[in-house]
């Protein structure tokens, strides 16, 4: 039983009926169903109320066509006595979520908890891709994706990290990040083609979102004080690709501080960033090389004998583009082939003669 996790949410405002206040289920008076729901918001927290902010901004937006009775507002989780007692709630119940199919939408005030979302994982006999988007790396020892990667036995098939500045990244945390073959954009890569995030979060099992990755005019409500970052358009459009993947069953956004919240800015955000969310998982496609044959297929063959013939599938359904990558020692045993997002550019490049970039970076996986 979840209901003992929650207390309920306490919002006295009337709402439209067009309005996602209208339709959502919240817990109130009593903890809401969870057979027919799709996705199910929860805030841990260190007192109550503290996300009412975002709530009530999320609640006054305009609902989603399909979205009546399936987002559920588990309500608040209270932090337990120590951090690893909040960790082990947090684990329970996204891995009760998602095996019922639901996905699941965390508001924490610490990226560490991502942590605990993570280990969810453990046990479902998969490969997890996971992404984090943030303005640091945490990646030194003990941090975050260090203990991330240093779960045994692993289960990691794919990290990323999204829009890290590299003024706030020591050099070791720079060369492990090279060594260990993670996906990664800078801040500037990633803000100068924004539609290049969708490629690192297509087959992300789970997204972590830390705020200090908003430049803080646009989220002033957060512990970093930093002149560059996201703007709020980027945020939400993240939100949406992290949505739109038909891997993706979680998502974290971390590091909101209500006691700076004076202006509403950053507790707004937060609301529409969960609305492109949702968005995006009302708006899949089952859309993946493994799920149907809708594709139109194109062979790139190289001269140099070293190079394998690099095989490249477009969707009919959403005209999104995937690279096979052939294992070098074993090109004929198709279960090791790696099949990965790749843009229209990485087939040009092919077109023209030149191996992407991209597959270098997917051959080492292999």
């Amino acid at each position: 039983m979840l209901e003992e996790y929650f207390t309920p949410v306490s919002l006295s405002q009337e709402y439209a009926p067009y309005q996602i206040g209208s339709t959502i289920r919240k817990y109130d008076t009593t903890f809401p169903e969870l057979k027919s729901g799709k996705t199910a918001l929860l805030a841990v927290v260190e007192e109550l109320g503290q996300y009412n902010a975002v709530r009530t901004a999320l609640y006054s937006l305009a609902t989603h066509i399909g979205l009546s009775d399936k987002l559920i507002d588990l309500g608040d989780m209270l932090t337990g006595d120590t951090p690893a007692d909040t960790n082990a709630g947090i684990q329970h119940i996204s891995k009760t979520l998602r095996a019922q199919g639901i996905s699941t939408i965390v508001l924490g005030s610490d990226a560490n908890q991502g942590e605990a979302m993570y280990r969810s994982f453990e046990g479902d006999e998969k490969q997890v891709e996971a992404t984090l988007i943030s303005s640091h790396l945490p990646l030194l020892e003990y941090e975050l994706l260090n203990r991330i990667c240093s779960i045994e036995p692993s289960y990691l098939g794919q990290l990323n990290a999204l829009g890290f500045q590299a003024h706030y990244v020591p050099p070791k945390a720079m060369n492990m990040l090279d060594n260990l073959n993670f996906g990664h954009r800078r801040l500037g890569q990633l803000r100068s083609k924004i539609e290049d995030g969708e490629l690192y979060l297509r087959n992300s099992d789970l997204v972590l979102f830390d705020l200090n990755a908003m430049k803080y005019t646009e989220a002033p409500a957060q512990n970093a004080i930093q002149p560059n970052g996201l703007n709020s358009d980027e945020a939400c459009q993240l939100a949406r690709y992290s949505g739109m993947s038909d891997a993706n069953t979680a998502l974290g956004i971390f590091g909101f501080l209500n006691s700076k919240n004076d202006s509403s800015l950053t507790s707004e955000l937060i609301a529409q960033m969960i609305w492109y969310y949702i968005d995006g998982v009302l708006g899949r496609m089952d859309d993946t090389p493994a799920s149907h044959s809708e594709f139109v297929k194109y062979r790139c063959d190289f001269s140099a004998n070293e190079d394998n013939p690099l095989l490249f599938l477009k969707s009919k359904r959403t005209a999104r583009w995937w690279m096979q990558v052939e294992h070098p020692g074993y090109p004929e045993n198709e279960k090791m082939h790696l099949i990965i997002p790749c843009s229209y550019e990485d087939y040009i490049e092919a077109a023209n003669g030149e191996v992407p970039a991209r597959y270098y970076h997917a051959l080492k996986r292999v």
